[in-house]
């Protein structure tokens, strides 16, 4: 009888902990990744600005999740253009675009229906020398004032953070890719005069 008093106490004093824990995790979830690309500002923000350009790019796609089907409203571009999306994986969610500067600055918001969260976010483009672009992108998520949450809001930060860079990943492979198969077919035009 011993060990399971053992057992039970320190399992009680582990959920103490864990509570006590939770008072000193932020109320708020905060990453940014950023990424340099080979192409100018006017070439990536078409991509940003636009909901229907994220799949191309995004980490939430249809190889992440099949089911994911995509709605888009408002404006095709800018601020008010707004995408809803649902799936098994990826769950149910929407962004709208709030502010749009181009070719430097877009503002937008996230929704996920699951956890009632709202994420602000925001992309800054840099131009760099010569034609790269240095590319921001931050978002905050507010987190219930629940000890739960506090506690999972650290695990979700980490996903948070490999979602963002995934897509930045994306954003670079598309526009790379782009670019390099442009620049053949001028060289193979060359050839070809």
């Amino acid at each position: 009888m011993k060990p399971l008093k053992i057992v039970i106490l320190a399992l009680m004093l582990l959920a103490i902990a864990l509570f006590g824990a939770s008072y000193q995790m932020p109320l708020q979830i905060e990453v940014e990744q950023s990424i340099t690309l080979d192409a100018n500002p006017e070439q990536v923000y078409p991509l940003l600005e636009n909901p229907t350009n994220w799949e191309k790019w995004s980490a939430l796609n249809t190889t992440m999740d099949p089911s994911m089907i995509r709605l888009y409203s408002g404006p095709m571009a800018g601020a008010g253009a707004r995408m809803q999306w649902s799936g098994d994986k990826v769950g149910n969610g929407e962004v709208t675009l709030t502010e749009s500067i181009s070719p430097k600055h877009l503002r937008y918001k996230q929704t996920h229906n699951e956890s009632a969260s709202l994420a602000l976010g925001s992309f800054t483009l840099e131009r760099t020398d010569g034609d790269s672009t240095i590319i921001k992108w931050k978002e905050s998520t507010a987190l219930n004032d629940e000890p739960i949450a506090r506690l999972f809001g650290a695990w979700q930060k980490h996903k948070k953070e490999e979602e963002l860079s995934k897509g930045l990943n994306g954003l670079k492979d598309l526009l790379e890719n782009k670019t390099s198969k442009s620049g053949a077919r001028r060289s193979v035009a060359a050839r070809n005069h």
